[in-house]
Parts: C-alpha cells; sequence; structure tokens
C-alpha cells in the first residue's frame, strides 16, 4: 500500500490521535481485503476500539470514506498493484524474462560462440621439434594450429622459411592469419617440393 503523506496530512490533520490510530487500522485492513465489513462490531474490533470507543470514532472516520465504507483512491492503487502483480507472475513464468529479454537471447543462439584466442606468436618460434614425419607417418604434433602472427609480414616471412611453395603462398598466408594452419600443411607442401 503507497503512503502519500502530504495528501494524507492535509485529509487527516483534524483527527486526534485515536481517531488517526481507528482510520489507518480499517484503510490497512481495507487494502488487504478490498473492502470493509459493514458491522459496527466488526469495524470496531478493525480500529481496535471498544464499542463505547468506536461510537465515538466512527462519525468522525466514516465521512473519510466514501459510502459503503469504500475508498475509490485505495480500489484504484490495489487494481494497480494486482495488476503488477499478475505481470511478474507471468514474466516468472517466463523464467523472468521479459519480451526483450527472450529477443535478446534468440539473437545470441544465432551468434557463433567466439574461437579460444590462439596462443601469441613469436618471431623467432621455429618448426616444432616432432614436426618432422615419423618414418612416413604423422608427427604428433602436425594437427596443432599455428598461433596467427600479429602482421601479414611477420607471417609471410614464417611461412617463407618454412619453404612454402610460392604458388600455395597466398592460400596458406590466408590459413595461418585465420589460426588455421597446421604443421601437417607445411609438412604437405614440403613433401610436394621433395624438400626434406
Amino acid at each position: 500500500m503507497k503512503t502519500y503523506v502530504g495528501d494524507e496530512a492535509a485529509a487527516t490533520v483534524h483527527l486526534s490521535r485515536d481517531e488517526f490510530g481507528g482510520y489507518e487500522l480499517l484503510r490497512r485492513y481495507y487494502w488487504q481485503n478490498g473492502c470493509l465489513p459493514n458491522d459496527d462490531e466488526r469495524l470496531a474490533r478493525i480500529a481496535r476500539a471498544t464499542p463505547d470507543e468506536w461510537k465515538k470514532l466512527r462519525p468522525v472516520i466514516e465521512i473519510l470514506f466514501d459510502n459503503g465504507w469504500r475508498d475509490a483512491r485505495l480500489d484504484e492503487e490495489r487494481a494497480k498493484a494486482e495488476k503488477s502483480h499478475a505481470d511478474r507472475v507471468k514474466a516468472g513464468r517466463k523464467g523472468g524474462k521479459t519480451k526483450q529479454s527472450l529477443s535478446t537471447a534468440r539473437a545470441k543462439l544465432k551468434q557463433p560462440e567466439p574461437e579460444p584466442e590462439p596462443e601469441p606468436y613469436s618471431a623467432s618460434d621455429t618448426a616444432p621439434t616432432d614436426w618432422a614425419l615419423e618414418e612416413r607417418g604423422i608427427g604428433r604434433g602436425s594437427l596443432r594450429r599455428f598461433a596467427a602472427p600479429p602482421s601479414v609480414v611477420e607471417g609471410r616471412n614464417f611461412l617463407i622459411g618454412h619453404n612454402v611453395p610460392s604458388d600455395r603462398l597466398d592460400r596458406c598466408l590466408r590459413m595461418l592469419m585465420d589460426g588455421n594452419l597446421t604443421a601437417y600443411d607445411i609438412e604437405e607442401w614440403s613433401s610436394i617440393r621433395g624438400v626434406a
């Protein structure tokens, strides 16, 4: 239940402490239940007043309510609160996802996962020791991908240093820069050219 201090102070400034307390207790009951009973005994109990006290309180408090002990402002606030609660329940059933977050989640599903960062390239890197073919077999490190070098120039120099044929240099450079070049690719080209 929202409290509008300025409005409520203006509407209740003329009430005594007991009258204000009874009024507030009735409003809280109204908020919880959506209405007040039209029964003096029950109203007195809600206001925590004896029957004699209620006889004095009722005429002062009753004028603050509409006919039939109604409160239009509380009715309006309750309707807003119930709608807000229903919206939260509906969102909770969707796993707390709003329409926008569901749309974002669907868009993310369409996005490819980023590749892990390759190991940094060093100009001093040379072919790994297990590049050599093992008696016509493939060495265990030959399928490992090289890390992409920091520049095309360094990548080209790396490939030339490993005897990549010039007719395959551009293709190999693209593969190297994309992080898709393996030792097997270099071994294959070297064996085609007859380079040991």
